[in-house]
Parts: C-alpha cells; sequence; structure tokens
C-alpha cells in the first residue's frame, strides 16, 4: 500500500485518457495494440484489427482484403511494419458505470508518442536476447526485441521499473523477498507484449496471459494497467498465504529448490508416494521462459547444460543422452526415497519415440515396475496443443499418467526387450485398423487422437519404436489400407456419412456427391469428369486429380466395364486389404533400409530372413537387392548357399 500511494501520480500520468461520456481525466485499464502490414499490390498500410477482426462472431479471420486495391491476403504473406494502439478501455470515476471504452484516439496517440520520447529514469534489465536462445524467432528480429526491456511496451516498461525501484529502498529484505515474489508473478504472464486477445462474439474481448511455455508475440495484444495488476495480485498472493497458514498447521511441510538428481536431505525409504511432471524432451525450454523475471531478478540465469531438456538448435547444451542421463538420475532418486511397496505416478507426453523410450528405459533401469497407465486430459490446451488440434503440428493433446511401483524386497521386475521394428510397425498398424474397425467419431479420428490410442499400447508393451511423425507416414505409405478424409483417417473401404452434398469443398460432402450421383446407375471415369467440372467450377481450390483419388479409395470398380459403383459390405472390406497389412508393413521397413533411411544396420541373420520374406511373398526386387549387405561370415555355410540361391533367382524373376 504505501509502494501505491508513493507511485500513484506517476502511474496517473502514465495511464490517464479522457471520457467520452463526462470528457473528464479517466485511467487506462488497457489498451490493444494491433499488427500492422504493408499490402504486397499496392504498399497501403493494412491494420489487422481494421481488417481482420469478426465482431459479430468473435473470431480473427485467416485471410482479408485491403481496401485501396482489392488484394486478398494472409499476414504471412506480408511484410510486417508496425504495431499501432487501437481500442482503448479506462475508468471513470466520476460515470456510472464508470467502465468505457472506444478506439484509439489522436489524444491517446499522441500521449503514447510523448511517453515513448522520454528516458525511463529507473533501471530496468537490457540482458541480450538473440538467436542464441531456444525460443528465439524470426519474429522477435523483425520486431526488434533484441534484450528483455523490449518485450514490454514503453508506458509498462516504466511503470515496472518504478515499482521495482520502489521495492528496493526497502531495507527489510524479508519484506523485498515477498514483493518480488509479488513483482514476478505477473510481470512475464500479464505484463509484456506476448499478452493475448481473444474476441467473443458482440466485440467483447477476453484478456489472457501469455502463450504458457512461450515467447510468442502475437499480433493483436494487450497492455494492461501495471497498477492495476499490481494490486490484484498482491491481493491475490496475500489471501493464498493467509489461508495455506490456516489449513496447514503441520512442521514436515518444506519446499525444496535444487536438482531432482540429487535428494541428499531426504533419507531412504520413506516417502509414501511421488506425483511429478517431467520436462517432457524439446517440447517447452523452461530457462528461456525463465529468462525475464531472472533478469529482473538480477541474479543470475538457470544453467541450461543442468537442465533437463533436449536442445534443438544448440548442440553445446543438452543433447538426447544428456537428457537420458538426468532423467535416469532423477527417477534412482525417486526410487531411493520411495518406500517399498509403495506407487509414483509420472505425467508425461512426447510426439517423439525416442524421448519416450528414454524415459521408459530410465524407469526400468531405475527398478521400477511400469504397472498402469493412465489418460490425462487437462482440458486447456497448450499453445502447441492448439496447434495440433488444428493439423499445424504434429503434437498430443494428452497427457499420459506412468504409475510406477517399487517392488517389495524378493519381488522380480518385469523387464521388456525391443522387438523388431517390422513387427513394432505391423503391431501399429493393426492397432489402428482395430480401432478405425470400430466407427469411432469424426472427432476421434485425427492423428492427435489415433496416435494416443497407439501410444497407450506401444507403452503397455514396453517398447516406444514409433513417433508421432513416423505414424503419420506410415498410415500415407498404407494407403491401400487408410484413406484420409478432411484431415481425419478411415479405413479405405470404409464408408463416410454425414457430408453435405452441395459442399464439394469438403472431401465428405464430395463423397456425398459422388454417392448420390452413382445410386442410380454404374458410371466411368468419363462419364463423370464433366458433371464434376460443372460442380466444382466455382470452388476455391482446384485439384485435378481429387476426383480420381475420390473414386479410388471410397467405390468399387467393376472389372470388365470400367465403371464405378457404390462398393457392397463385402467389397468394402476387401478394398481395406486389411489381411495384407502385416506384409506391407514389412516390406516397408525393407525398403527404408534399402533407400537409407533406416536408423540401423540389420544384422546378418535379419537380413536372411527378410531375403526369405520377400521372396516367399514375390517381392523380387528387394530379395536381390538385400543380397549384397549380407556378410557371409555372419551366417552359417548352408543359410548362406540357400540365401545366395534366392537372390540369384530373384534377379531372373523382377
Amino acid at each position: 500500500r504505501e509502494i501505491s500511494s508513493v507511485i500513484i501520480d506517476e502511474f496517473d500520468w502514465l495511464y490517464s485518457a479522457k471520457c467520452d461520456k463526462c470528457g473528464n481525466k479517466a485511467i487506462i485499464e488497457y489498451t490493444i495494440w494491433s499488427d500492422v502490414f504493408e499490402c504486397g499490390r499496392c504498399s497501403s498500410e493494412l491494420v489487422l484489427w481494421d481488417l481482420a477482426i469478426d465482431k459479430v462472431n468473435g473470431q480473427v479471420l485467416e485471410s482479408f482484403t485491403c481496401k485501396k486495391c482489392g488484394a486478398n491476403w494472409k499476414k504471412s504473406d506480408l511484410k510486417w511494419l508496425q504495431t499501432v494502439p487501437v481500442m482503448v478501455n479506462y475508468n471513470c470515476e466520476s460515470c456510472k458505470p464508470s467502465r468505457g471504452e472506444h478506439p484509439a484516439t489522436q489524444e491517446d496517440k499522441l500521449k503514447i508518442q510523448e511517453i515513448e520520447r522520454r528516458a525511463i529514469p529507473y533501471w530496468f534489465p537490457k540482458v541480450s536476447f538473440d538467436d542464441t536462445w531456444e525460443m528465439w524467432r524470426g519474429v522477435h528480429g523483425q520486431q526488434g526485441i533484441d534484450d528483455i526491456s523490449k518485450f514490454y511496451t514503453h508506458r509498462n516498461l516504466w511503470a515496472l521499473s518504478r515499482i521495482w525501484h520502489e521495492i528496493h529502498l526497502i531495507k527489510d529484505e524479508r519484506i523485498v523477498s515477498g514483493l518480488e515474489f509479488i513483482f514476478t508473478s505477473f510481470c512475464y504472464k500479464h505484463a509484456t507484449k506476448m499478452t493475448s486477445m481473444i474476441l467473443k462474439g458482440g466485440d467483447k474481448p477476453v484478456l489472457t496471459g501469455n502463450q504458457p511455455g512461450t515467447l510468442y508475440i502475437p499480433s493483436l495484444s494487450v497492455e494492461k494497467n501495471i497498477m492495476s495488476l499490481w494490486k490484484r495480485k498482491g491481493k491475490n498472493i496475500i489471501e493464498a498465504i493467509e489461508e495455506l497458514a490456516t489449513i496447514s498447521k503441520s512442521d514436515n511441510n518444506f519446499v525444496r529448490i535444487g536438482s531432482a538428481t540429487e535428494f541428499a536431505e531426504i533419507p531412504d525409504n520413506i516417502i509414501d508416494y511421488i506425483f511429478t511432471d517431467p520436462p517432457f524432451g524439446a517440447n517447452i525450454f523452461y530457462a528461456d521462459c525463465n529468462f525475464l523475471w531472472e533478469g529482473w531478478l538480477n541474479k543470475g540465469f538457470t544453467d541450461q547444460t543442468k537442465e533437463a531438456v533436449v536442445h534443438i538448435k544448440h548442440k553445446d547444451k543438452n543433447t538426447l543422452p544428456d537428457y537420458a542421463r538426468l532423467m535416469e538420475g532423477s527417477f534412482r532418486e525417486m526410487y531411493r526415497v520411495l518406500k517399498p511397496g509403495r506407487w509414483a505416478s509420472v505425467v508425461f507426453h512426447n510426439s517423439d519415440d525416442r524421448i519416450w523410450q528414454t524415459i521408459l528405459d530410465a524407469v526400468e533401469n531405475a527398478g521400477f515396475e511400469l504397472a498402469e497407465t493412465n489418460a490425462f486430459d487437462k482440458e486447456q490446451l497448450s499453445f502447441k496443443g492448439i496447434r495440433g488440434a488444428k493439423g499445424l503440428e504434429r503434437v498430443t493433446n494428452k497427457d499420459i499418467v506412468l504409475n510406477l511401483l517399487k517392488p517389495r524386497q524378493h519381488e522380480p521386475v518385469r523387464t521388456t526387450e525391443r522387438v523388431d521394428q517390422a513387427e513394432a510397425e505391423q503391431r501399429v498398424l493393426e492397432t489402428v485398423a482395430n480401432f478405425l474397425a470400430t466407427n469411432p467419431q469424426h472427432s476421434e479420428r485425427s492423428l492427435q487422437h489415433i496416435w494416443n490410442h497407439v501410444l497407450f499400447d506401444m507403452i503397455r508393451s514396453g517398447n516406444v519404436q514409433i513417433s508421432m511423425a513416423m505414424l503419420d507416414e506410415m498410415l500415407s505409405y498404407h494407403y491401400k489400407t487408410f484413406k484420409m478424409v478432411d484431415g481425419k483417417y478411415y479405413l479405405r473401404g470404409e464408408a463416410v456419412v454425414g457430408g453435405n452434398v452441395f459442399d464439394l469443398n469438403t472431401d465428405a460432402g464430395a463423397i456425398a456427391w459422388l454417392n448420390t450421383v452413382l445410386s442410380n446407375e454404374p458410371q466411368n471415369t468419363g462419364d463423370l469428369i464433366p458433371k464434376w467440372q460443372k460442380e466444382t467450377a466455382q470452388l476455391n481450390v482446384n485439384n485435378p486429380g481429387r476426383l480420381d483419388i475420390l473414386l479410388e479409395q471410397n467405390f468399387w470398380q467393376e472389372e470388365k466395364s470400367g465403371n464405378w459403383r457404390i462398393p457392397t459390405n463385402a467389397e468394402r472390406e476387401k478394398m481395406s486389404a486389411r489381411e495384407d497389412l502385416g506384409n506391407q508393413a514389412h516390406l516397408r521397413v525393407i525398403r527404408r533400409f534399402l533407400q537409407g533411411t533406416f536408423d540401423r544396420r540389420p544384422s546378418d541373420l535379419e537380413l536372411a530372413a527378410w531375403i526369405r520374406f520377400c521372396y516367399n511373398r514375390e517381392f523380387y526386387p528387394e530379395a536381390f537387392a538385400l543380397f549384397e549387405y549380407v556378410n557371409e561370415a555372419g551366417l552359417e555355410s548352408e543359410e548362406y548357399k540357400t540365401i545366395k540361391k534366392m537372390s540369384s533367382a530373384a534377379k531372373m524373376k523382377k
């Protein structure tokens, strides 16, 4: 309260505005800022707020039109110019209701320019931010965000630095520490240019913090009043501390800061239960997220070489082996302090099979038994989760809980062995086919959902040898069994229902239209082409091969006449070719090896088995090509002679 009373005059100057209703002075609660782009045709300035906001439905449109030249654009197609204030929300004590808002006026803009012309008279962090940080992106360079201070508007940076200055005039270190805690609770999440805005229908914005786990700069950002944040966060934290003090009377609770690889202060076998949510490989770079408040605290930065993440851009920091070492060390300490016969729950997820196998290996090497696996739906998606749901990234949308048991003394621990890659891929494909055969809802057919289903099965078997990206490739490769309809997977012969026959932009609508056309009588491709061209002439996307694909994946072609018709149930089953799925999965692994994309060299015994497999199923080119990789010394003489004969025969038959 003392700090608030000291700084009030300066903050009234920083956040002053004029009330539209009474003309008196008002205090800004927040200002919405919008990106401005340059039109690629006429070079006009395009303010996103003016052109891309559907205020009735509360949506930001993916494309928008230049009012001067009529060109239609997506923001990714255009050059970013600047960010400007577009809307001001304020509080006027003279009016009832006290809250009001207006489009940013010339007076509002001049006030911002006045503030920006002045140098901030208090200390603030200026630690460099560039491409040496994992979370640095091109947008940061484009917008001149090259140090901590540039993550803030000049006005909010001024306000924050004044509060920080007043905190450190206090002599009592305990009070200073508490006020620093309040300050850091909002200086990253609510006070930066990363604070995003979501629209509701009726032009009502929803103000949020930054996207968690990122340093993402939105195109529509919110500059909140720092005084309001300071008071509200202070009140909430003080109330929470007081409530905790009444709830917990025990002296056995403590908070520890340190590495999870060493709990030196905790004796062996005394913990009843452990719940942990470890870092997900390369999903979030926590040291980068700490960057802003560690800059304000000015006491050093996280040692990234000790951080349990997998760095992507900077291989001089932690790689996958470093991550594996740190995770295994952490699991060993968990095992040591946990009582025998008790449980540890680990919340985890990743789309990378290598990360998953690292976790499973760490669990097993530490001595735990993986006893149970459950799904954990946090409901609120992360930034990456949202992109994954839209199909923009191969990322997961649900976490998995691994329930680990520390066996009692003399109880054996179940262990697993990695299976052959071809066997692993075959099992995954059969799992997907069996799942799709249950006729799941359309929403459950996304790559995300299918990956979760597959991953559960792999974890139960103790082997995660397929990544989400590999699953995507496998489903595309096995097009004789699987098909994609509007971003969702189906068995190739499976009927697709629910399409709008008048909406041929969607696959489901196009299939519904073809069902209607072919329901009267079978027709050949030549008959269908003019009808298709007439119906699709006004479509937004021109895809000349689309009709052929839709016919081949959803309809039956009569052998003699060449006419297409709606398939029978027996024909649908045959179209999905599930009985040959195992052979095709095996063949895909072999072809990956021959193309140089397999991640290891098979043993000579494995190569011999592959040659037998290919020869017996008449995959003669592959059987012949494999033989050159066989080392004669690695096989018994009779086996070598047999596969050599097979290779020679395959050469003649290929």
